[in-house]
């Protein structure tokens, strides 16, 4: 199935990415690899689960299947309580 990446995940992607680079650019390398085969995955398995949560990283990725394309909506910290705080 179809990845698309909505305006505001992508957003929280480059912030991410961008606060980590900063400090050590090796370890947002291997973060944003990390994101893109959890991406494959959510591809291939669409309805396993609505949110993926990546491991050895703190972050949350939440989905949803909208005309049978995967919509990636928000990727963000694992300690919030709700995906839209």
């Amino acid at each position: 199935m179809n990845v698309r990446i909505s305006k505001l995940a992508l957003a929280e992607l480059d912030a991410i990415l961008s606060g980590i680079r900063i400090e050590n650019p090796l370890a947002a390398e291997r973060l944003e690899g990390r994101i893109r085969r959890v991406f494959e995955r959510i591809a291939l398995f669409p309805k396993s689960a609505p949110e993926v949560a990546l491991v050895r990283y703190p972050y949350v990725i939440h989905y949803g299947i909208v005309d049978g394309e995967v919509i990636i909506l928000r990727i963000i910290h694992g300690a919030r309580r709700d995906p839209w705080e």
